[in-house]
């Protein structure tokens, strides 16, 4: 079982998690513009916000011990992944991704929209708020363990859509294992490129941005062709 601590992080990473979601939603509710628009500047505005609060941390913790472990953190890294780490990362993950894949049908009837779905006896409101918890609780869990590991969570839905397509019921398992897959080499590469292992963040946004920018290409290739 993962020691007290370890369930301690994973708690406080998902309580903030929630925190920052319900500051996102309730800017969202504020303007009467674009709610998809206002979503994207409350997260921007939170994520600004929590990033000033990690950096007041940096700014206090002690220089000689404190700091760097806070720093390599922040990069995230699968260095120090031991077996407890992995059942630390297991409690939340797995509840968390059991919802998710059984609610995933009903993605499909939320991408129609939130009259469709009511009609079609979704209630979308509720289903969002389920599934953005079982979400905040997977990333707590992988988090906690492995620190910040960005550009993952655009890169690879991408990639599971270009290959299986928009179905929710096909595209959110292979998410899961071209994730896996994709960390796997990502991990590989960085033990190998240099003498000491590279942070994973480093490489996942030296891909990630590349990749962004194709896919603004793409849209907007699509956008002038319909």
């Amino acid at each position: 079982m993962p020691s007290a601590p370890a369930l301690g992080v994973v708690t406080g990473a998902f309580g903030f998690g929630l925190l920052a979601l319900a500051i996102v939603m309730c800017i969202g509710r504020l303007g009467s513009g674009s709610p998809v628009l206002m979503i994207v500047l409350g997260g921007t505005v939170t994520a600004a916000f929590f990033s000033a609060l990690v950096s007041f941390g940096k700014y206090v913790a002690d220089p000689e011990s404190q700091l760097p472990s806070i720093v390599f953190w922040l990069l995230g890294s699968l260095a120090t992944a031991t077996y407890p780490k992995v059942v630390t990362a297991a409690v939340p993950v797995l509840p968390g991704a059991v919802v998710v894949l059984a609610l995933r049908w009903r993605l499909n009837i939320l991408s129609l929209g939130d009259e469709d779905a009511t009609a079609l006896g979704v209630p979308p409101r509720l289903t969002r708020t389920v599934l953005l918890c079982a979400v905040a609780l997977m990333t707590a869990g992988s988090v906690a363990v492995a620190g910040l590991v960005g550009w993952v969570g655009l890169v690879v839905p991408h990639l599971a859509r270009l290959i299986t397509g928009s179905d929710h019921r096909v595209q959110l398992p292979a998410a899961f294992l071209i994730g896996g897959a994709y960390l796997t080499a990502i991990d590989t590469l960085s033990r190998t490129l240099t003498a000491s292992e590279m942070p994973l963040g480093i490489l996942t946004a030296i891909i990630g941005a590349p990749f962004f920018v194709v896919l603004l290409a793409r849209s907007r290739n699509r956008m002038w062709s319909t």
